[in-house]
């Protein structure tokens, strides 16, 4: 068997670059993911992100004992189905601080500056909220403000304004500062996967497009210093797929390195050590992971002003044949759809901490259920915030810029 391209992994990255790829009829395109397909509703359901990071759709990876942590294990969600992380995530949309291309591009990263990037963004949206300078439409990646927001958001941005810290009505506009409701990946409240946008019906109709879900790609084929093909395991066993082109990794933060070593790709002395042999020293690879750290406050409420009820299966029942009539409710709620960004250095170049407000307790995974709750998470988005502080101080006023 013989593609032009062979993408390995089919999450957002790879669900993209094989829509884009078999634009052109002469591509001949196959697409590899380990995951099954999104055929189950809690995949279409914005509040079906409550089930994700419990099993559904995961690899189900959890992090050894952190010394720093007093040994504690967290779990650590990585997709492993049909549009990866798009399919299972809370469907935030949110592009990078601009500050953060700009620097990339100072750091010698030619076309990644936001002026850059900025027009990609926009060709790639399909904004309820219509064009501008920041947003466009027409594009197939489907982009809405929440359809289920809550009166306790309001008491959120009260709260908020009080701490000094002001509303932003677009996060992804002008200014990243502020507290808000997020946009979000999702048309007529139902979560717009890239499976949806990217690979919708239409596109899987293209003759020159293959798509094998539940397909494992044990090693990338190396010859004579070129990767020239993937060795796969599936229902039918093992068989090598050749690629005429060039071989895609796009599979995901683990997948990826872990992909390129077992392949002898990586720190020679590192895979010598595992009995992998060495087809390119590369170092770096398998290293340098950072990553942030969430620090939830579950708060007691004054009454029954979050989605907690409807954890009970009465209230659940209730919750979806309301959604099924009016596309509101609970099962309409990305449940994380309130936030913001700001500083807990008040001399950082850019937002260091991002604010999720929880719209009910028990939704993510290690996180403690209470009898009348909202939850909040505070998450650093710097590194120089993550190392300064062991514990967040209270978010200190600033002036917008």
């Amino acid at each position: 068997m013989a593609y032009d391209y062979v993408i390995v992994g089919g999450g957002s990255a790879g669900c993209v670059l094989a829509s884009r790829l078999s634009e052109k009829p002469d591509n001949k395109v196959l697409l590899l993911e380990a995951g099954g397909g999104d055929w189950h509703p809690l995949y279409k359901w914005p509040a079906g992100f409550a089930k994700m990071t419990k099993g559904l759709g995961s690899w189900g990876y959890e992090t050894v004992p952190q010394k720093h942590m007093n040994g504690r294990v967290l779990r650590f969600t990585q997709a492993k189905v049909i549009g990866g992380g798009s399919t299972i995530n809370a469907q935030i949309y949110i592009r990078g601080n601009k500050h953060d291309y700009d620097e990339w591009r100072q750091l010698g990263c030619e076309g990644w500056s936001y002026e850059d990037v900025l027009p990609y963004f926009r060709k790639a949206e399909h904004n309820s909220r219509g064009e501008n300078a920041y947003h466009g439409r027409g594009g197939p990646q489907a982009v809405s403000d929440p359809a289920a927001p809550l009166p306790i958001c309001e008491a959120f941005f009260a709260a908020a304004g009080e701490a000094g810290i002001p509303r932003n009505p677009d996060f992804n506009g002008e200014l990243q500062d502020g507290i808000g409701h997020y946009q979000l990946t999702q048309r007529n409240a139902r979560r717009c996967s890239v499976v949806t946008g990217y690979l919708n019906s239409s596109v899987r109709r293209r003759g020159n497009l293959v798509v094998w879900k539940n397909c494992t790609v044990n090693r990338i084929v190396i010859d004579k210093g070129r990767a020239v093909g993937v060795e796969i395991d599936n229902a039918d066993g093992k068989s090598v797929v050749s690629a005429e082109r060039e071989v895609i990794v796009s599979s995901g933060t683990f997948g990826s390195p872990k992909l390129l070593m077992l392949s002898g790709i990586g720190p020679a002395d590192h895979l010598r050590s595992v009995g992998i042999d060495v087809a390119h020293d590369l170092q770096g690879v398998g290293g340098n992971l950072q990553d942030h750290i969430d620090i939830f406050v579950i708060c007691e409420c004054t009454g029954d002003h979050t989605y907690d009820k409807y954890a009970k299966p009465h209230w659940a029942a209730v919750a979806g044949l309301r959604y099924l009539l009016t596309k509101k409710g609970p099962l309409a709620s990305s449940l994380f759809e309130t936030g913001g960004f700001w500083y807990a250095d008040e001399n950082a170049r850019s937002a260091d901490i991002q604010f999720h407000l929880g719209l009910g307790s028990g939704i993510e995974a290690g996180v403690a259920k209470m009898e009348t709750p909202a939850s909040r998470s505070i998450r650093p988005t710097c590194a120089r915030a993550r190392a300064a502080r062991c514990g967040l101080p209270p978010p200190i006023p600033r002036q917008r810029r």
